[in-house]
């Protein structure tokens, strides 16, 4: 057992040190301030960690030590990419305030930093409750505590935020915006039914958990479509082409989910 976890930890390793060593070529030229660099850095490696982790426990036995160890992994990673991603927000809003940007000047690069700060807290929320939900199986109420209500209630609100920005200062990149922002809503709205009824079936964790993580792979997995491929193969999208990158994940993961959780009722005759 400790072989082959060793051996499956190899493509985490060479994707933090491919990722290191190609956004250290390019911020080395960046002017943005050392603090940011260092956020940048920490969350692209953890990001592309996280990223190769979230299909470790697709593919492996289900409840088994692989499936365990890269579960954390990818939950440590989608907790620092939040945190990392939220305070990035922050300094970079600062920044551009400080140089004397507004809305009016700049609305599609405020509009960018919403987003990014909104899609961080989806998936810190989405993924928080598919943890949660294996520490109380039984009783989905249990997990009706004030904290768990308020981030559920956050993720609706944040939808709302992206759509009014969307609509009020309409910056170029508004699809994208439209596109996107009724992730939140359903994510916040599903987990707080979830968390007001005792489970319907037997395994309604297991679908419960199972559709929380795959929606933060789908963040995880927009984020890497956007900024890390284009880049990294250096693909130039343009026009409403450039708006596939987002959506693609969202498009292909959310009927997966659906597909496989039928799967698994169907396998275990909980298909209503």
């Amino acid at each position: 057992m400790p072989v082959a976890t060793q051996d499956t930890s190899c493509p985490l390793i060479f994707t933090g040190t491919c990722y290191i060593s190609f956004y250290i070529l390019i911020l080395k030229n960046d002017p943005m301030p050392m603090i940011m660099r260092i956020l940048l850095i920490i969350h692209v490696v953890l990001g592309g960690v996280g990223l190769v982790a979230f299909w470790v426990p697709i593919f492996s036995r289900k409840g088994g030590p692989a499936h365990r160890l890269f579960g954390k992994v990818y939950k440590a990673c989608a907790y620092t990419v939040f945190a990392t991603a939220g305070l990035a927000v922050l300094l970079r809003a600062g920044w551009y305030l400080a140089e004397g940007h507004t809305l009016a000047t700049r609305p599609e690069a405020f509009g960018f930093l919403l987003f990014l700060g909104y899609l961080a807290l989806v998936t810190f929320v989405v993924v928080r409750h598919g943890v949660l939900v294996l520490q109380h199986k039984q009783d989905p109420r249990e997990l009706g505590t004030p904290l768990s209500t308020w981030l559920a209630r956050s993720a609706i609100a944040a939808s709302a935020v992206v759509v009014a920005y969307a609509v009020l200062v309409s910056p170029t990149n508004k699809i994208i915006l439209y596109a996107l922002s009724p992730i939140g809503m359903l994510t916040g709205i599903g987990i707080l039914r979830y968390i007001s009824k005792p489970p319907q079936t037997p395994r309604a964790w297991m679908y419960e958990h199972l559709g929380s993580m795959i929606g933060g792979g789908i963040a995880f997995h927009t984020a890497f479509a956007v900024f890390g491929s284009t880049r990294l193969f250096d693909i130039g999208l343009d026009g409403w082409i450039g708006v596939i990158p987002w959506i693609a994940p969202a498009a292909i993961g959310i009927p997966g989910t659906i597909l496989w959780t039928r799967h698994y009722r169907r396998k275990f005759g909980e298909l209503a």
